[in-house]
């Protein structure tokens, strides 16, 4: 995503922070919003249906804001590479 279209879906999370009456200041507040953010393929007029989501359901944001990281595509591709070598199916 593009500076400046972070930049912009930042401050209306900070902004629904606001409406929500979220502590802004909280640590997992904080989490939840950087959660939010990178999930791109969620649509900017679905940022506080999201966010609320988050708030009150962490584990399944946290896992697709995750799947969006390269550290996690790293990791899937040895993960799979190792469950399809035939080393490993002969030690199992």
């Amino acid at each position: 995503m593009e500076f400046l279209k972070r930049q912009c879906r930042l401050r209306k999370l900070i902004r629904i922070c606001g409406v929500l009456e979220f502590d802004i200041y909280d640590d997992n507040v904080k989490a939840c919003i950087i959660a939010v953010l990178m999930c791109e393929d969620v649509d900017d007029n679905n940022l506080e249906v999201r966010l609320m989501a988050t708030y009150k359901h962490q584990q399944t944001i946290f896992i697709l804001a995750l799947e969006n990281t390269r550290e996690f595509q790293y990791i899937l591709n040895l993960l799979n590479f190792e469950i399809n070598n035939p080393h490993y199916n002969n030690q199992m």
